[in-house]
């Protein structure tokens, strides 16, 4: 499949080579890779270590392509087995993937047969008469699974065939087996047989052990490599749908929902698709069984049938109820994955609102729902498996006592072939219930997916309007609205009730203490069990009037905008000035009217920074042109920031731009903008962040430079810039808007003119921010060096380390700790309870059959039939007990250790510093709380019982055989010494591919967050096609590792079944040659059992692998749960301040030191300075002056390296950080909004009456008091098809739905909620961080009017961005350099000649009357 290489992608792939080969280069640098291990096997070796290969030496993987033979013994995977016995592997080490094993040819084909099939199905749907109106079409789950099977046909159905020849092999083998017996039997008589005969039979028995292990072993490798196959597919396919989705699907699957399909889903689609094939072909070997099993013992065999039949039907009906718990359990695991991102995204804000107890209790409490459920179904499970293990005993018992009630006689060769086919039967019925339990998961997990993949999409006409439009080009126009109307989609959602219960009861309890909060109950109650009122992306509103509160859209617009012209848009907060451009760009639905734009147009928004270098997020995967980079670089006045970067543009930026700080993030994003070169660019709010000297750069040298013959159409609130623009489209408020030059506004539009009286302020700001920042270029340069090395990034540029991995054996620590905590209150001692349990089973377990041997050769004379019948019931009976009580300890144990790892982790990761944070991928967070959580949750209690059961079977048998074969004892240590040699020839390799492929799981983890992080750049820059190739090469990288996983194991099994034959072969021919006196029901018992061998090791290694590899998830979340850094200790019972504390609000700074972290620069040197009680701070100075970094020491974010601050006579470091953050308030420059109603929001942990929240809600001037009764009155009321149009509720209602991260809030209106939530919280301290940066003026002097009124009695620091602000305030600090220049009050400052303050006054025109 040859493809085209357009610029972009020959870059992208050019961008691939570079990674691997400098991937290479670091593996060669590693001396840990290249140092000789030391191993078992070690001197049977030479002492060369294999280097590591470069790019170009790597070859295809050979899996179809090698010897014949090699294939059969998987023998190509010798090459890297033997260098990972020698050395650590590395990735290099891998094969790499071509073909049909790569993932665009994999996912084209399965494209191709989804839409054959849905499109077949829907035709047969149409053909047919249709029932009713609400008969439609609906794809089934099973669309998907055929499809699927369409694209990996020949692979799958190959599988299933090697299963079928391998279970009529184990099926058949009792014949053989049966004549060994005779054989024996008619030698113990003192017959005198021809020895080769019986030779025969040995070597034929164990033949077929091994061709059957072979078969079988092929069937694994296929059916799971499908497996691995299809969660790749899936996952690109989940990854390519989620930029196609509408806002209706985006509503439908918020990000923490796609995160989980793509987490624990797949990964239960891949364990099913492995085990399918058992209930496919179990048919065929169980009808030659039953036919066997009459032929032997006649028609008393129907007896056992029956019970195996009846007993199948059960397992199928108790497997239903596991299909339903499994779909409960999905949607609590939805919601704790929903709140651990909520978690991760709002990190800062948690520790400044000290919410982490509140977070913890929320995420325990989905987290114990989810595993109460996991409980009952794993119990459930463990005893259907339980039966199926007992099934053999059970169904030999009732034959053989049918038999004996009929009188028929008893002849060990009969006997014993039959109990070998009863237990081939049992080995069928074992694996189903766990194929039938795991397809249902599967099948819930692909309904879940192809709800996913068949969601809305954005139609391809709504996207593409960036063509040469011949008329408007023809008029020299660049866009056009002709009577246009847009509107944001609204949708209803669902309350989860057990949440609305909870959230109601306590809104009761909290009425009960506040009487004046009864009125807002009926409202209440009216709307809890109902959804709330939903909007769109990124919807704006005012505070206009409550009939209007709720964001109208725009209404007709009709006006054109001339090729080459600037044009501003502006309005009050919140009238749609993101929407507006929204809607020209194609990603705001057009209900009436058209629009048309000419040339290519790009929407330049939200400053979405991906974990890449400065260089490919400006150039962001167009071709690499130097000029134009370097114009732009100076345009957008980078160039001082990237002289200062440990590696310049090469630097790499942390996830979500950690490493910069807001003005950079701003202009890297406006950069990369100019640098796509369209011909349209729409700006929103791009200036907001950036101080007034860079603003004025950028205006001069971009706007009006490298821009000029471009259409320019900027939204901001920075009114100063309104003069520069050709036209002003002015924003009414009611969905209307008016356009035209500046003068024409003033003349005709109220609206306008009252923006306008702030005009001169905007003006003087302008200047006056300028000033404070004119002169010392170089010394801010050197303040951005200490700002950027806050995270300290590599000389290579590189920030993130590489993810922690442990190298080799999991410590036996993992183990102990896993144990202990799974074990509860009986710690260690559950070990040797569970191993005596665990013997006494097996005892029971074994000795039936011993005693049937027993009864059949009347080893004790003079007893009666009866006696041994009923030692023969007791067996059977006490073995089911003691197996149902061995798994039920494993299901309690697993359950118990998952539970509590994950909610430790959770607690850790809450009270682990910023920095750790800022320097670890939030998708490497993610995979622990998805998929390890998940590993320990489902497959940890089903691979640890598979491990023990087989294991104790094993010992048994052989300890059974050395009491009736002394001479096998001298077997046994050459037997394990080579089990022992292949088992860690094997390890040594898997433990390290295992590792790799978790690393580069974690890879496409990280990208597909950022992906649907970024989306809306990503599609404004029609860049999809870029990420999906990135995400397509990332998923190939974790494919070369887990392809070779799975071969591995076969590698293993196939050489474990050698061993079992030999050891089939040796007990067969010591029972064949006689040595030992040995009778035909004796050998019988030995030979049935140990034919079993060579299915239970390889049950047993497989289990071994499996369960090591879910031990990297423990030892991982282990890491976590104990090893993650922690700040000071939260709560310090014996240094609780009393409860008024701050009663007065002093702050004072006693020499205070800090740096960000040890061994970084000092970013506060030496700080004294006191504020009293209920002073106003203002706090000002350059760029990286140290503003924020006194934030950052008074919340004690990083600690201080020399110094005290103490407030109100309390050293605040001797605190617990609980009591110290709980009493501050702050007002972030970047407000963060979570998931759900505004309620939540204000007050999480529903501490307050609402009576309160109301009040906040109107004091910060979100509701006008005139209207706040109206409002608490509003019940929610959508209409039929759930949408809630202008009879929904206020825009800020308490039960208004807030979307992820407050989409659909403008940033000035999140600016406003946080303001509540600090008048909610009512402290006597208020930190304001450049609060009002993102603001108009009139909203400013609205702010600013509401701190004066509402938080008179407090002590406030003010970080000001605009000097304005606080020249009102009592004292003023100026900072520079990360000391205090300046400290007084503004009128004293400004009348100190030569003083900063004043100099900045002057330049700015500000005048003693301002004061």
């Amino acid at each position: 499949m040859t493809k085209k290489l357009g610029p972009s992608s020959s870059n992208e792939l050019a961008d691939g080579k570079e990674k691997s080969s400098s991937l290479t280069s670091r593996d060669a640098e590693n001396p840990e890779a290249l140092q000789l291990q030391k191993r078992l096997l070690s001197w049977m070796m030479s002492n060369k270590v294999p280097p590591i290969p470069s790019e170009e030496e790597r070859t295809a993987y050979p899996w179809k392509t090698d010897f014949f033979l090699k294939r059969v013994f998987f023998w190509w995977l010798n090459p890297v087995m033997k260098t990972g016995y020698k050395r650590t592997l590395v990735e290099a080490d891998l094969w790499k993937l071509e073909g049909d094993l790569k993932i665009d040819e994999m996912y084209a084909q399965f494209k191709v047969n989804f839409e054959r099939r849905i499109a077949a199905a829907e035709a047969k749907f149409n053909a047919r008469a249709k029932k009713s109106d609400d008969d439609v079409f609906v794809v089934s789950n099973w669309q998907v699974v055929m499809s699927l099977f369409d694209t990996f046909r020949w692979q799958y159905i190959s599988g299933c065939v090697y299963k079928v020849f391998s279970d009529v092999g184990l099926a058949l083998n009792p014949l053989l087996m049966k004549e060994l017996i005779t054989f024996v039997g008619l030698r113990a008589l003192g017959f005198d047989y021809v020895i080769g005969h019986g030779v025969g039979y040995a070597v034929g028995t164990s033949l077929i052990v091994l061709i059957s292990g072979i078969l079988i072993n092929h069937f694994f490798h296929n059916s799971m490599l499908t497996g691995a196959q299809v969660k790749a597919v899936l996952t690109k396919a989940l990854l390519d749908k989620s930029f196609k989705l509408d806002a209706q699907a985006k509503h439908d699957f918020p990000i923490g929902k796609i995160t989980s399909l793509m987490g624990a889903d797949l990964a239960r689609i891949d364990f099913a698709i492995g085990f399918q094939p058992f209930v496919i072909t179990f048919p065929v070997p169980v009808i030659i069984c039953i036919a066997l099993l009459i032929h032997n013992i006649g028609v008393s065999s129907l007896a056992g049938i029956g019970v195996f039949i009846f007993s199948s039907l059960g397992i199928a009906f108790v497997s239903k109820t596991l299909f339903a718990q499994r779909k409960l359990v999905g949607k609590f695991t939805d919601q704790r994955v929903g709140a651990m991102r909520e978690i991760l995204n709002s990190m800062k804000m948690i520790k400044y609102y000290a919410w982490e107890g509140a977070y913890e209790a929320n995420v325990t409490k989905y987290r114990t729902r989810e595993m109460n459920i996991v409980l009952k179904m794993q119990v459930l499970r463990n005893f259907i498996i339980a039966f199926a293990v007992s099934l053999p005993m059970i169904t030999s018992l009732v034959a053989f006592l049918v038999m004996y009630g009929v009188g028929r006689t008893k002849n060990p060769a009969d006997i014993f072939s039959s109990v070998s086919l009863f237990n081939a039967l049992a080995q069928q019925m074992l694996m189903v219930p766990i194929a039938l339990a795991s397809g249902a998961d599967g099948l819930v997990a692909i309904g879940r997916i192809k709800d996913y993949l068949l969601a809305s999409e954005v139609s391809s006409e709504d996207r593409d309007a960036s063509t040469v439009n011949q008329e408007l080009d023809a008029r020299d126009i660049a866009i056009e609205a002709k009577g246009a109307s847009f509107k944001w989609e609204t949708f209803a959602i669902e309350a989860d009730e057990e949440d609305a219960e909870d959230e109601q009861k306590n809104r009761l309890a909290r009425v009960k203490t506040s009487p004046d909060a009864a009125s807002s109950v009926v409202s209440a109650s009216a709307s809890i069990h109902d959804a709330f009122n939903l909007t769109g992306d990124e919807k704006e509103t005012g505070t206009h009037d409550v009939e209007n509160s709720t964001f109208p859209g725009l209404i007709d617009l009709s006006f054109s905008i001339k090729k080459g012209e600037f044009v501003v848009v502006t309005g009050l907060i919140g009238t749609g000035k993101s929407s507006l451009l929204n809607a020209l760009a194609g990603f705001m639905k057009c209900s009436t009217g058209t629009l048309e734009s000419n040339g290519s147009l790009l929407l330049c928004g939200y400053p979405w920074v991906q974990n890449a270098t400065v260089k490919e997020n400006i150039v962001f995967g167009q071709e690499f042109k130097r000029k134009l980079y370097d114009q732009v670089i100076a345009a957008c006045s980078l160039e001082a920031d990237l002289e200062m970067l440990p590696a310049g543009d090469e630097t790499e930026i942390g996830e979500r731009g950690i490493t910069l700080s807001g003005g950079q993030k701003a202009r890297i994003n406006l950069a990369r903008a100019v640098y796509a070169d369209t011909e349209i660019i729409l700006l929103d709010d791009v200036l907001s962040a950036v101080d007034a000297r860079v603003g004025k750069h950028i205006m001069d040298e971009c706007m009006m430079g490298l821009l000029k013959h471009k259409t320019r159409i900027l939204a901001t609130h920075q009114l100063s810039l309104i003069g520069s623009a050709d036209r002003i489209i002015f924003l009414n408020g009611d969905g209307s808007i008016q356009m035209g030059t500046s003068e024409e506004l003033m003349a005709n539009n109220p609206g306008f003119i009252k923006l306008m009286e702030f005009n001169s302020e905007a003006r003087e700001e302008e200047e006056e921010e300028e000033a404070v920042l004119g002169d010392e270029v170089e010394q801010e340069a050197e303040l951005i060096k200490l700002q950027t090395n806050v995270i300290e990034t590599k000389k290579d540029g590189r920030l993130f380390s590489d993810e922690e991995k442990a190298v080799n054996r999991i410590g036996f620590h993992v183990y102990k700790a896993y144990v202990s905590l799974g074990a509860g209150f009986m710690k260690m001692g559950i070990v040797p309870a569970f191993i005596t349990v665990a013997v006494c089973a097996t005892f029971c377990q074994l000795f039936t059959n011993t005693w049937l041997s027993f009864w059949t050769s009347y080893k004790f004379k003079g007893r009666t039939d009866g006696f041994y019948i009923g030692f023969y019931v007791m067996f059977v009976v006490l073995s089911i007990i003691f197996i149902c009580l061995e798994f039920a300890m494993l299901a309690l144990l697993s359950n118990n250790a998952a539970r509590k790892l994950n909610l430790m982790a959770v607690h850790k990761l809450l009270h682990t510093p910023m920095s750790f944070m800022d320097t670890t991928p939030m998708g490497r967070i993610l995979n622990r709380f998805t998929k390890d959580t998940d590993a320990l949750d489902n497959e940890m209690s089903e691979q640890v019982r598979l491990f023990f059961f087989p294991l104790s079977t094993i010992v048994g048998v052989l300890i059974l055989c050395i009491i009736y074969l002394p001479w096998f004892a001298i077997a046994v240590p050459f037997l394990a010494f080579m089990f022992v040699g292949i088992s860690g020839y094997y390890q040594a390799s898997a433990r390290e591919v295992k590792r790799l492929e978790a690393i580069q799981r974690s890879f496409v983890y990280n990208n597909f967050n950022e992906t649907l992080g970024g989306m809306d750049t990503i599609k404004a820059y029609k860049m999809e096609h870029h990420f999906i190739e990135k995400n397509n090469r990332m998923i190939d990288n974790m494919n070369e590792a887990y392809y070779i996983t799975i071969a591995n194991q076969r590698w293993l099994a196939v050489h474990l079944d050698m061993i079992a034959s030999l050891f089939a072969l040796i007990v067969s021919l010591l029972c064949v040659t006689h040595v030992f006196k040995i009778s035909a029901s004796s050998s019988g018992l030995l030979v049935s059992y140990v034919m079993q061998i060579a299915g239970l090791l390889s049950l047993l290694i497989r289990a071994m692998t499996l369960v090591e590899n879910e031990m990297n998830s423990v030892e991982r979340l282990l890491h976590y749960a104990t090893d993650l850094p922690q700040e000071a200790p939260y709560v310090l019972h014996e240094r609780v301040p009393p409860p008024e504390w701050p009663s007065k609000g002093e702050i004072v700074f006693e020499h205070t030191s800090m740096a960000y972290r040890p061994g970084l620069p000092l970013v506060l040197k030496d700080v004294n300075f006191a504020v009293k009680p209920s002073e106003k701070i203002g706090i000002c100075g350059r760029t990286g002056a140290g503003k924020s970094s006194i934030m950052t020491a008074l919340y004690r974010l990083s600690e201080l390296a020399e110094g005290k601050i103490v407030i109100d006579d309390l050293d605040i470091s001797t605190l617990g950080l609980r009591d110290l953050r709980s009493k501050l308030s702050i007002i972030p420059q970047d407000p963060v909004l979570f998931h759900g109603s505004i309620r939540k929001n204000l007050d999480p942990f529903q501490e307050q009456s609402d009576e309160l929240l109301w009040d906040a809600l109107r004091r910060s001037g979100l509701i006008e008091l005139a209207d706040l009764d109206r409002v608490k009155g509003q019940v929610y009321a959508p209409d039929e098809n759930g949408a809630t149009g202008e009879n929904g509720l206020h825009k800020f209602h308490l039960d208004q739905n807030v979307e992820d991260d407050g989409a659909n809030f403008s940033l000035g209106e999140r600016q406003l909620l946080s303001l509540a939530r600090a008048l909610v919280r009512g402290s006597k301290i208020l930190i304001l961080d450049e609060a009002t940066s993102s603001v108009d003026y009139e909203t400013d002097a609205k702010i600013q009017a509401t701190i004066v009124n509402e938080f008179g009695h407090c002590t406030i620091l003010c970080i000001a961005h605009r000097l304005k602000t606080i020249l009102n305030y009592d004292r003023i600090l100026v900072m520079d350099k990360g000391e205090i220049a300046e400290f007084d009050t503004p009128l004293d400052l400004f009348n100190a000649g030569g003083s900063i303050f004043r100099q900045m006054c002057d330049r700015s025109n500000i005048v003693a009357l301002d004061f």
